[in-house]
């Protein structure tokens, strides 16, 4: 059978084109195993040797190289001379990366560097973004009402900092078609509204921050959705751009929620105020729970494990939140946790495809909730 390697082999070599390594695999899939209108086991296809880890490190090592040049001239350079080394080197840099990109990315399409040139090219441009975010610090002075706070520092240009990143890996995925950086991008993009309200009208953050999480996440899951539903065997580029908007939605939505109905939260605001030192908790992680069980739930019909792994930090301190209160001791108490959750993990990875039978007996095998909801083949 024909692996991704060899076509991807062929394209290095000019037999095809590079954009036609994915259409042509999916082909071959369909030709080979015609019957096979079950969703893949998400393979993961940002790494595929070590050749790849070595070059990522490679890339690392020289864009903290370019980070340390630029600010060792800011250094010594005159504070008059910042603006041009601030400006030039970080763009500089964000050049020479970019020229990398063209080959590894573009001609060789190595997955793994190319996650790296994007990071890297991301946090170049946010320094410049940042930067230029200083000089709008007049216009948004006249944005927050006067009994605003004034923001200082690194708060108040974060906001032009993320969206020159955004703008940046959104322009990398345009040129690569990298589905990280389509994701990073719309990652960033996606959080830029709650950072910009800290910035304009910071009273108002603790109000608004769970629903912006919420309408975030969503929108994040959504796209990610889209991109299933145009790729439901998981064969193509289309799917690996769903995976990273999943594992990007996924905190964002639980978050949210948990900011929405747990003590603290809006929602359970009155209740945590009312509630004993030993009740609140104990109610907050058993709430907590309830939403990673929602969201599992989902993972498992849409067959996503991005969802689930990007809540797996979560589901351990409310565990561990919910045995603390029956008093054990440290160590037990860090074991405990530690052995729920993996049996957990095993568990539902082990019976993952019998769960998804079972739930998704009732889904018809044509229309569009066949692909958002793809059933599983027969035991």
């Amino acid at each position: 059978m024909i692996e991704r390697a060899d076509l991807q082999a062929a394209a290095e070599a000019g037999v095809i084109a590079p954009d036609r390594v994915e259409p042509l695999l999916a082909f071959l899939a369909a030709r080979g195993a015609p019957q096979a209108a079950v969703m893949g086991e998400e393979d993961l296809r940002f790494i595929r040797n070590f050749h790849d880890v070595f070059l990522a490190i490679g890339i690392v090592l020289l864009a903290a190289g370019l980070a340390g040049g630029i600010a060792s001239a800011i250094e010594q350079a005159p504070p008059e001379l910042d603006p041009a080394l601030i400006l030039g080197g970080c763009l500089g840099a964000a050049a020479v990366l970019w020229v990398l990109a063209e080959f590894f990315s573009r001609r060789r399409r190595l997955f793994l560097p190319s996650i790296a040139l994007c990071v890297a090219i991301a946090m170049f441009v946010a320094f410049v973004g940042a930067w230029l975010g200083q000089g709008a610090q007049p216009i948004v002075d006249a944005l927050r009402p006067d009994h605003e706070f004034r923001l200082m520092g690194p708060q108040a240009v974060l906001p032009f900092g993320l969206l020159a990143a955004g703008l940046a890996a959104g322009a990398f995925y345009a040129r690569f078609r990298l589905p990280f950086a389509l994701g990073l991008s719309c990652a960033l993009l996606a959080v830029l509204p709650a950072f910009t309200l800290a910035l304009i009208a910071p009273s108002w953050t603790p109000y608004l921050t769970a629903p912006l999480a919420l309408l975030a996440g969503a929108a994040l899951f959504a796209l990610g959705v889209w991109f299933d539903v145009r790729d439901p065997e998981r064969r193509t580029r289309l799917s690996d751009n769903g995976f990273w908007l999943h594992l990007a939605a996924a905190p964002l939505l639980l978050n949210g929620a948990l900011r929405l109905v747990t003590p603290g939260g809006l929602l359970m605001d009155h209740a945590a105020r009312s509630a004993d030192g030993e009740g609140a908790p104990v109610l907050s992680a058993a709430l907590t729970l309830l939403i990673v069980a929602v969201l599992g739930f989902v993972s498992v019909l849409i067959n996503r494990r991005a969802l689930i792994v990007s809540a797996l930090v979560t589901t351990g301190i409310a565990i561990g939140m919910l045995m603390a209160a029956t008093g054990l001791g440290t160590g037990a108490l860090l074991a405990g946790t530690l052995v729920t959750l993996g049996g957990f993990v095993l568990v539902l990875g082990a019976s993952w495809h019998g769960i998804r039978r079972v739930l998704l007996g009732w889904v018809k095998p044509q229309g569009v909730w066949t692909r958002i909801f793809p059933p599983e083949a027969a035991a």
